[in-house]
């Protein structure tokens, strides 16, 4: 796999950064207010926060490769190689579609019905799109959706230009283990805090 490029919107390592900070604070409080059980319990109830900010923050991304795709989803990753490409599409999210299954990707989502709906003319320079022409707002460069299907564009076809032969396997494999993880600090703090006391 080569030219590796990966796509994660920044907001959510901000949001997610944000996130450890509170849930440092909150165990940190914990060690003034009460005794073990709290503790305990505070350190697996930030677990659980923690890894649900990694499943459904951190871990989704796009990886864009010269032979294929690899999205990482919470629970899911999926890699797509160029071959298998049957279209591309950012209505609510980059999508791509196979012969085999349709994915969406998490960490690249289309802008919500309150994002601004114009678009520039700045944003679309380069972009194929004609003078006068029109541009939906997911495929605009500034939203996550549009930021990731123009990569997934290039990548096609310069792919297809050259005659690629060497694409990636298309392959999908569930990701389970932090969403078990997750599951076993919150019945653990839960245990905790009913048998503690």
């Amino acid at each position: 796999m080569t030219n590796v490029e990966i796509y994660r919107p920044r907001s959510n390592l901000v949001f997610a950064g944000i996130g450890i900070v509170l849930s440092s604070f909150f165990v940190w409080s914990s060690f003034y207010q009460g005794g073990v059980t709290s503790e305990i319990t505070s350190i697996l109830v930030a677990g659980f926060v923690l890894l649900c900010i990694y499943i459904f923050l951190i871990r989704p991304k796009v990886t864009f490769y010269d032979e294929g795709v690899v999205i990482a989803n919470p629970i899911e990753e999926i890699t797509i190689g160029w071959a298998d490409v049957l279209e591309l599409d950012s209505k609510w999210a980059l999508t791509i579609e196979t012969k085999s299954f349709i994915v969406s990707a998490w960490a690249a989502n289309a802008p919500g019905r309150h994002h601004r709906r114009n678009i520039h003319a700045s944003e679309i320079k380069g972009m194929d799109v004609e003078l006068g022409g029109s541009m939906r707002t997911a495929d605009s460069p500034r939203s996550n959706s549009g930021a990731a299907v123009y990569r997934a564009r290039v990548r096609l076809q310069k792919f297809r230009n050259i005659g690629g032969s060497n694409s990636l396997a298309t392959t999908r494999q569930r990701q389970l283990k932090p969403s078990i993880m997750a599951g076993i600090c919150l019945i653990a703090a839960i245990a905790t805090n009913a048998f503690g006391h």
